[in-house]
């Protein structure tokens, strides 16, 4: 992590002078693409009418793989707080104990491929109204690279490739290289700095120079992870759950020369994984959007998320 970054603010000043006739129309366009599958979605069977069924039935619909999840009460696990299918048990983690790196079950080691596809959102808050949610584009997932390993929530069928070593430890360098160029169709990322040794806690992510609008520059910080393995009840099929919560601060060309635009979210990914067979595994990656403490309308939702984010996954081999 030790690394002597160029000097943003200069990049930025410079920047800004290109980039900000099209800021607005470029910051809404994640959010579009998310206002267009709701519109879609909203007279489908795919996600109902928060007015004409619970939130667990929708999450449950969201989610679309139940067989996924443990069929059994197992206190105190991720896999058994996803099982209940309970929006409200998504809850933003609070800062304690520094988590240590991710460790990925035997069966995940190696290379994969891996295509992904937008399953469907829920806003389950029941204190706010989904009008005034969507109207907060600072929400995780409604702008692009908002979200960094879903830099285009709603896009289909986006190929991204990830590495397990034999150690069991994620290449997060080039995953989230992989996931964001992916995501946003283009060589995006110039370098992803990372030293799990030092900090397996923050990544440095920087973007070729003005090709991405809302993002020069992305800091992640990671909270907390919780992961869970098990055998499936009925065949013993293996399954491995993961969760990482993050806080991300977003640098880019403000709508003001000189001024630079830095923007915080806060989210958490809910990952998935079943063993298929050797060279295949299915899955689903859940992402909880939560309120910025900076947020007018934080108090209304202090830890529980105003957006739910779904996509399927399917996983190949790489031979």
């Amino acid at each position: 992590m030790h690394r002597n970054h160029r000097n943003c603010f200069f990049k930025l000043h410079i920047r800004n002078n290109r980039n900000r006739n099209n800021m607005q129309r470029n910051q809404c366009n994640c959010l579009l693409r998310i206002l267009s599958v709701i519109l879609l979605l909203g007279n489908s069977k795919l996600v109902d009418s928060l007015s004409t069924t619970t939130r667990r039935d929708t999450l449950r619909k969201v989610i679309g793989i139940p067989l996924l999840l443990p069929t059994a009460a197992r206190a105190e696990t991720l896999g058994s707080k996803l099982a209940k299918k309970d929006p409200d048990l998504l809850k933003n983690s609070v800062f304690n104990v520094p988590p240590s790196v991710q460790v990925y079950p035997d069966w995940m080691k190696g290379d994969w491929s891996v295509t992904s596809s937008f399953r469907g959102y829920l806003f389950p808050s029941q204190k706010i109204p989904k009008s005034t949610i969507t109207n907060d584009v600072t929400i995780p997932g409604f702008q692009k690279c908002s979200i960094a390993a879903t830099s285009d929530v709603g896009k289909e069928n986006v190929k991204w490739k990830l590495n397990i070593s034999n150690k069991g430890i994620e290449d997060r360098v080039g995953t989230l290289a992989s996931q964001i160029d992916g995501y946003l169709g283009y060589k995006a990322v110039s370098e992803v700095i990372y030293d799990p040794k030092s900090n397996p806690n923050r990544l440095s992510i920087d973007f070729v120079d003005y090709k991405t609008i809302n993002a020069e520059r992305i800091e992640l910080f990671c909270n907390a992870r919780e992961s869970d393995s098990y055998l499936r009840a009925g065949d013993d099929v293996p399954i491995f759950v993961c969760s990482e919560y993050v806080r991300q601060v977003t640098f880019g060309g403000g709508s003001e020369v000189g001024i630079p635009r830095q923007v915080g979210g806060n989210y958490a990914n809910f990952w998935t994984w079943k063993y298929e067979n050797k060279n295949r595994l299915s899955g689903n990656l859940l992402t909880a959007a939560y309120l910025d403490p900076q947020d007018a309308l934080f108090f209304e939702e202090p830890s529980k998320p105003v957006a739910i984010y779904s996509h399927n996954l399917v996983a190949d081999r790489i031979v």
